[in-house]
């Protein structure tokens, strides 16, 4: 068995596999954080003759920057796991590591996992998924409202040029339609 610690940024994600345990066999891998990033951990997983179904990768479920990943590692027949990142944290200062660094916290992660057995992450249905998203837009709608508001407000207030004032009500009025179409799909959702 083969625990796989990655700790997870926006441009790329670093791997620490461990092979027998803590104190056993490590080795890093940097890779790039892209849509098919998956793919490439288990192709090098293979490659370090670790069986896709034997392995258990722990990560951190912080930000957007993991999801992409642990999709497709979980379709692919790895076992995820989710760690509480204050967990870890306190985890890696009991293990005496104060150190912070991508390497290091793939290390940490992976040593969670071998020592923790933390629980398997099931995935979220696509329906969910699907809501998450929906709610995730209207948010940023509702922001994108409400700052194009300011901006008109602003530019009434001010000897701003018609031509721009104008630009900014058709901006509102389109945010405020695409507002409304994605709270009728969250409605029709539920």
């Amino acid at each position: 068995m083969c625990t796989l610690g990655i700790d997870v940024s926006k441009n790329k994600i670093d791997l620490c596999l461990l092979t027998a345990g803590p104190g056993g066999k490590k080795k890093h891998k940097v890779l790039t954080n892209e849509p098919a990033v998956a793919r490439k951990v288990v192709d090098w997983l293979n490659a370090q003759k670790c069986v896709p179904e034997s392995v258990t990768v722990v990560l951190e479920a912080t930000g957007i920057y993991h999801e992409n990943l642990a999709y497709g590692l979980h379709e692919a027949g790895v076992s995820v796991c989710m760690a509480n990142p204050c967990r870890v944290r306190e985890f890696a200062h009991g293990m005496d590591i104060l150190n912070k660094n991508d390497a290091v916290d793939a290390f940490v992660l992976a040593c969670y996992g071998e020592l923790k057995s933390p629980a398997v992450w099931v995935p979220p249905s696509p329906e969910v998924r699907k809501l998450r998203a929906l709610l995730r837009q209207r948010d940023a709608l509702r922001e994108d409202v409400q700052r194009t508001v300011n901006r008109l407000e602003k530019a009434n207030s001010t000897s701003t040029p018609q031509e721009v004032i104008r630009s900014l009500e058709r901006m509102k009025s389109w945010l405020n339609e695409e507002l409304a179409r994605i709270e009728k799909l969250i409605t029709d959702h539920t």
